[in-house]
């Protein structure tokens, strides 16, 4: 494998990750430098992922067509652009349009980068390729708060948010002198959203990333209030824990990309989705803190092998004439349904019964949803 490819692309995933997640540690000195209640605050993140979700369901067509190298090159442009104008900004619409077009920047990324991925490499080290490229977002989760408390000691959070602007300058000039364009495919054979709609693989893979978005972020996200408000554990503390939970997810997600390789990218999915329910029907249940903390850190792993496994299969079941465009609206569907709405619907449970019902329930519906993946099937590719 040639390794200066995939460090280009793993540094490109890591600013484009580290641009949507730097915005929750920064929220609160945004909130109090502008003077924004909490829900205006929040708000401004909302704005964020709508464009980050509707850039994802249509950056796959858009790509096929303008070209792959300069839909990346575009899009981190985009976003520091979006950074630069956020320098003056100071009127609240306005906040709200510069944070909706950031997301559409962002969004441009993931579904131009796995066919880059899978053209540059063979077929066989798709796993590894796929798997060492997702750790960036995993690594961003650590890296992200720490470059937030540290840099904050020395500049204002504008200033914070140019290092990652400098950053898409800078990073798309190696890219493209690295990065392969995946062959244009004849007009006749370029896919249409209702064509995709049509594939079992389209309903089985959306399915699948969007419960295993819940049983990852969704179960992460309302994780502090069920430890704060049902099991009275201290705010900070609970963060602490939260943290603690995520420190192996970046060995995760090369190690099943890995296995892909190995053993088979279905089976390889298969099992990280049924251990992935299998590790959180238990979690309501435990009480015994040293063996909580133990139990979420192998929860969020295993939840996050997930990804590389099902970026590989994706990449395997589809032709690269439709690989863009199926990464968008997979996504996409994640991102609205498993990342955005579960976090309410998992709040509206504990709202009439209590956050272990729902986090039960995320369990058993993610373990029954392993033998779906069954009816998922590879396609045979010649080997370059």
């Amino acid at each position: 494998m040639k390794l200066r490819p995939l460090l280009i692309f793993w540094c490109l995933w890591l600013v484009n990750f580290s641009t949507r997640t730097v915005f929750a540690p920064l929220l609160p000195l945004i909130e109090d430098s502008l003077s924004l209640s909490h829900g205006q605050a929040g708000g401004l993140y909302s704005s964020l992922a709508v464009g980050y979700g509707i850039s994802l369901f249509f950056a796959g067509r858009f790509a096929s067509v303008w070209g792959h190298k300069k839909t990346v090159v575009s899009g981190f442009v985009g976003i520091a652009a979006a950074v630069l104008l956020l320098q003056w900004a100071e009127d609240y619409l306005a906040l709200h349009g510069i944070c909706f077009l950031t997301g559409v920047a962002l969004g441009t990324y993931l579904p131009s980068i796995i066919p880059i991925i899978t053209e540059t490499y063979d077929q066989r080290h798709w796993g590894r390729a796929i798997g060492l490229h997702d750790s960036a977002a995993s690594f961003s989760l650590f890296i992200t708060p720490v470059f937030v408390a540290f840099g904050l000691n020395f500049f204002s959070w504008r200033d914070l948010l140019l290092f990652l602007g400098a950053a898409s300058l800078l990073l798309p000039f190696l890219f493209w002198k690295v990065a392969v364009e995946p062959m244009k495919p004849p007009s006749k054979e370029r896919k249409k959203y209702v064509d995709l709609f049509r594939k079992r693989t389209v309903w089985v893979l959306g399915y699948l990333w969007i419960v295993s978005s819940v049983a990852c972020a969704g179960v992460f996200n309302i994780l502090p209030l069920y430890l704060v408000k049902e099991r009275g554990i201290d705010f900070e503390y609970a963060n602490t824990l939260l943290g603690i939970s995520r420190c192996g997810g970046i060995f995760a997600t090369i190690v099943f990309g890995l296995l892909c390789d190995r053993y088979g990218r279905r089976r390889i999915l298969m099992i990280s989705i049924l251990i992935t329910g299998l590790a959180t029907i238990p979690i309501p249940f435990v009480h015994h803190l040293p063996l909580l903390i133990i139990l979420l850190t192998f929860q969020a792993m295993i939840s996050l092998g997930f990804f590389p496994a099902a970026f590989a299969v994706l990449s395997s079941s589809t032709s690269p004439a439709e690989r863009s465009m199926m990464t968008g609206v997979i996504l996409g569907l994640s991102i609205l349904f498993g990342t955005g709405l579960a976090p309410f619907l998992l709040g509206t449970i504990a709202d009439h019964y209590n956050f272990q019902v729902g986090i039960l329930a995320v369990g058993i519906v993610t373990t029954l949803s392993s033998l779906l993946v069954g009816l998922l099937k590879e396609r045979e590719e010649v080997q370059t």
